[in-house]
Formats: structure tokens, sequence, C-alpha cells
């Protein structure tokens, strides 16, 4: 797997934090990734009752696998939210996100290429 297979739009399917009917909040939950230079990466979210933008680069983890490292700034029921997280490839089809909001809580994602 590389950078590129990153890209596109994912439909989050699970927040494995939240409560069950969590994503049920937005007709559309969903990750969109636009992979720039094979280095840089921008998009969106918006699932639940969260919106946002993000802005990341690829970096290799202690096991040589590749992952997207961002950082993140949007909204979560009118209130600004910012912080920083990682998505990794389970396998062409399958992104598992971790959000770390700032001062706050971690949440998990899992996203399934749409």
């Amino acid at each position: 797997m590389d950078e590129k297979d990153f890209a596109g739009k994912w439909r989050v399917t699970e927040a494995l934090d939240l409560v069950e009917d969590y994503l049920s909040l937005t007709p559309d939950p969903h990750l969109q990734l636009t992979v720039k230079n094979r280095k840089e990466v921008d998009g969106s979210y918006h699932f639940g009752v969260q919106d946002g933008f993000i802005d990341g680069s690829f970096e290799r983890d202690c096991k040589g696998n590749l992952r997207l490292s961002f950082s993140f700034e949007g909204s979560d029921e009118m209130t600004e939210v910012s912080g920083c997280g990682t998505a990794t490839l389970e396998s062409l089809d399958t992104l598992t996100l971790k959000m770390h909001y700032h001062m706050g809580d971690t949440y998990t994602f899992i996203c399934k290429r749409n």
C-alpha cells in the first residue's frame, strides 16, 4: 500500500468510542482525503454533529507501516474543536481514524472505501 491508497471518500461506518447511533445524526458520515504530491494531505470530515478540515503528511511508524499524521480543526455542535490524529490503512478498503481532541478525549472511527 502507498500514499495514493489513502485518497478518496471514506464512509465512516463505526464510532468505537461513542454511542451506537452517533453516526446516524449525519445522513452521509464521511472523511474525504486529497493526496498532494505523495507527501501532503488535506481533507474534510463530517460525521455525527462534527465537521471540519484536516491537514497532514505521511510518515512511517516504528514497524515501517505507512500512516497519515494530521491536525484538524472544526466544530462539534457549534463548539470549535481542534487536535491531531492518525489514519492507517488496515486494507485497501478499510481505514482506522484516530482523533485526539485538544484538552479532550480520543475517538476511533472505522471507515470503508466509498
